[in-house]
């Protein structure tokens, strides 16, 4: 019996994986279970076990190929008897990064998975409707929207037959072959705001040309898409750690160890419930102010900076948060973080790590309007008020940034926000 093996949706909002590096060849016997290939998507990598124990008769997809979710990659024989064929690999349709609007940002589908409708030949193109009340956004694919561009090609009026209502090359030859005019290239307005192109670098004997990873790649895109998209005001604050400090150690002898990361946290969900303008996304000309708070802790690991969410933060104990922020740092060092675990972050906090600095400007993770940066913790002197009086003492200081969205956010209410996370970690009182 032939069973496929196909590319799973690793999480709701992801629409098609890459494959990095296939684990078995055509001909391999495997076992169930046993993984097949090392796949990347646009927030993690993940290898796909097999489904079914017997012999890999066909590979359908070669490495670097970017599939969509629910297509087939391969196909295993459970028959002794299977005899492989490597070489009948049929045409892929054609598939691109999927972006939202025209130009615009990546978009994410964040329906359950949705098989792939049959292709519309052209013998039978489909019609083309008015475009509904309302409607500014199609999906489409860069190679859709060259098309657009050459041929002057209203999206709007192109039912999409791919995955999630995407427009394809197909949907797109189609139409033209309808309208008459495929291959003659029509007018049109240069898209609004169109950066300039990137100055290509020379490279000099003996420099490394690496190329980005899809991680990297898309990191690199969602950064560049956040600073165009809002425009970011940094404020700092001085916190005076020592009371946090103390806490920490009282813990430590009664066997509970934690960073001060969930302590941040605490203060952050706290102060987040008095400034909730702070815990927000901006659509369109509108605030969205969330109601649930959702924070994203970055993650360091080896193949670029992740952002995994902790949900209803504001729910959690000191201990849970620890838990999480632990499990997190756990899983990520081995890859284990799934994409689901990436999305619906209300709001972000990093940290330079063991190796940091005293503090930087961190970029907002979109759709959020807010994030906040923990500087590293240095003992200096101060000035600090003991028995009624001033004095010089030595106390673990730590800077921390807020990075906010001045679309909605004004220095009043950001400024305020902070102020607030200073006041409840001097304080201490931070239940656990």
């Amino acid at each position: 019996m032939r069973v496929d093996v196909i590319m799973p949706q690793l999480g709701e909002s992801v629409v098609e994986g890459v494959i990095a590096k296939w684990l078995v060849k055509a001909g391999d016997r495997v076992a169930k279970d046993q993984p097949l290939v090392e796949i990347t998507t646009d927030k993690v990598d993940a290898e796909i076990p097999s489904p079914a124990a017997g012999t890999i008769v066909e590979i359908l997809a070669k490495e670097k190929d970017v599939v969509p979710i629910l297509e087939v990659i391969a196909r295993i024989e459970t028959e002794k008897t299977a005899v492989a064929t490597p070489e009948a690999t049929p045409e892929k349709a054609p598939w691109d990064e999927e972006t939202e609007g025209f130009p615009g940002a990546m978009a994410r589908r964040t329906g359950p998975p949705i098989p792939a409708p049959p292709r519309v030949e052209p013998s039978a193109p489909p019609p083309s409707p008015a475009p509904l009340p309302g409607t500014t956004r199609v999906r489409i694919s860069p190679v859709v929207a060259r098309m657009a561009v050459e041929h002057g090609i209203d999206l709007l009026r192109i039912p999409g037959t791919g995955i999630d209502g995407r427009v394809t090359k197909k949907d797109a030859e189609n139409y033209l072959a309808a309208r008459g005019t495929a291959g003659a290239a029509v007018p049109a307005a240069p898209p609004v705001s169109t950066p300039p192109p990137a100055v290509q670098p020379a490279v000099g004997e003996g420099d490394q040309v690496i190329p980005f990873t899809p991680i990297r790649k898309r990191i690199a895109e969602h950064m560049v898409m956040s600073k165009r998209t809002s425009p970011h005001v940094h404020t700092f604050a001085e916190v005076d750690m020592h009371r946090i400090a103390a806490l920490r150690e009282g813990m430590k002898k009664e066997g509970v160890s934690l960073t001060y990361m969930p302590f941040v946290i605490f203060a952050t969900v706290r102060a987040l419930k008095e400034f909730p303008i702070m815990n927000a996304s901006v659509a369109g000309e509108t605030t969205i102010i969330r109601k649930a708070i959702h924070v994203g802790v970055a993650v360091d690991t080896d193949r670029g900076l992740i952002v995994p969410v902790i949900r209803d933060a504001d729910k959690k104990s000191l201990l849970e948060l620890g838990k999480a922020v632990e499990d997190f740092a756990a899983r990520a060092k081995t890859h284990k973080i799934m994409p689901d675990e990436l999305a619906g972050g209300t709001f972000s906090i990093t940290n330079p790590g063991p190796k940091g600095n005293l503090f930087g400007t961190p970029i907002i993770h979109q759709p959020q309007v807010g994030i906040l940066r923990i500087g590293q913790i240095v003992k200096r002197p101060v000035v600090a008020q003991a028995d009624g009086e001033e004095a010089i003492v030595i106390r673990p200081m730590m800077y921390l940034t807020l990075g906010y969205d001045h679309r909605i956010i004004d220095g009043v209410a950001g400024n305020g926000f902070l102020f607030r996370v200073r006041e409840f970690l001097e304080a201490g009182d931070i239940a656990h």
